[in-house]
């Protein structure tokens, strides 16, 4: 017997959860969508033309009989009232990152979640993707102790000096800036590849031009706790392009865009330059697959069925985003920052 999907409500129908979020967990039958709460009548119109029942009334949505479980993505800032009040019908919450924008009110949605007992998961895609499953299989087979990793992306936007207004660096205080809007992607993917925390940050944050509200380009060192280090880079820009990397003990592994190359050493080249070792060098082509939210559903609706929460729950992220912080104070102070236990 099939597995029957579990129902979804949606809280917040704004461009981006509609034309991204809602376009693809459409294509999961793993979810059901059955509502969507929106505090504007426009957006709430625009749910309404495809195809949802709608609400203004948060309270109405999550009394809903048959839901099971809510998607949040509304403004950043908006995250910890409505995590807290859907934990607290019972209801599993999959939510947009960041999870908040500050330790408070993380601290606060950590414990409506834990505290209701329902599955909680914070939509972080990149390791969901195909370039990162297989980066992260080829670094456990080959790679050993990871000694530094990197990772450079920029967002296909546009920055403020050429014109463009990306909502992130237009609206600081909803969105938490660029730092806490968009650099948590690269954060996690350290996290996860590095199973260690982060002790020490110092972090670089740039605007295009002096009209620009917030930062647009953020640059950062950071040290974990098992001894490596990590150079992590993002920005608003024209030209959307990831490079991603480690240096380890048993090989290198860099990815570039669609391309994987793994470098292990090979014999001594003693002749041209002695103690040198050689590399040898494989190649392997990674599929496109975006953001892959589809499994991001899957998996969610996997983990309420099972009620084992395998995913990148509240707690695992309230926990990086320490690092966020003490990223913002080395930005506003300019010197190196200990991060928070």
């Amino acid at each position: 017997m099939a597995t029957k999907p579990v129902t979804m409500g949606i809280i917040g129908y704004g461009h981006f959860l509609r034309t991204n979020f809602v376009l693809h967990l459409k294509e999961c039958d793993a979810l059901d969508i059955v509502g969507v709460y929106n505090r504007g009548e426009e957006r709430r119109r625009q749910a309404e033309q495809d195809g949802y029942w709608t609400t203004g009334d948060l309270d109405e949505l999550l009394a809903m009989p048959n839901l099971e479980s809510v998607l949040i993505g509304t403004s950043n800032a908006a995250h910890r009232e409505q995590a807290i009040r859907a934990a607290a019908a019972g209801k599993h919450v999959l939510c947009e990152k960041p999870l908040a924008l500050t330790m408070e009110d993380m601290d606060a949605m950590v414990e409506a979640v834990e505290s209701a007992g329902v599955i909680n998961h914070v939509n972080h895609p990149s390791p969901y993707t195909d370039g990162f499953v297989k980066f992260r299989a080829l670094c456990e087979a080959h790679v050993g102790r990871i000694h530094h990793f990197w990772k450079r992306s920029t967002r296909a936007y546009g920055t403020w000096v050429q014109g463009a207004r990306h909502g992130a660096v237009a609206n600081p205080a909803e969105s938490g800036g660029w730092t806490f809007h968009h650099f948590c992607h690269q954060l996690n993917d350290a996290f996860i590849l590095l199973n260690s925390r982060a002790v020490r940050v110092y972090h670089l944050a740039q605007k295009s031009c002096d009209a620009a509200p917030s930062e647009e380009y953020v640059n950062s060192l950071v040290t974990f706790e098992n001894g490596a280090t990590a150079f992590l880079s993002d920005s608003t820009s024209v030209g959307p392009f990831t490079d991603m990397g480690v240096q380890g003990d048993g090989a290198d592994l860099r990815l570039l865009n669609r391309e994987l190359t793994l470098v292990k050493p090979g014999p001594e080249d003693s002749y041209d330059r002695p103690g040198n070792r050689k590399g040898i060098i494989e190649t392997f082509e990674v599929e496109d697959t975006g953001k892959n939210l589809v499994a991001v559903g899957h998996r969610f609706a996997q983990a309420v069925r099972g009620g084992k929460n395998e995913l990148i729950p509240f707690r695992m992220v309230r926990d990086q985003y320490k690092t966020l912080v003490a990223m913002s104070e080395s930005a506003r102070t300019g010197r190196a920052v200990d991060v928070a236990n």
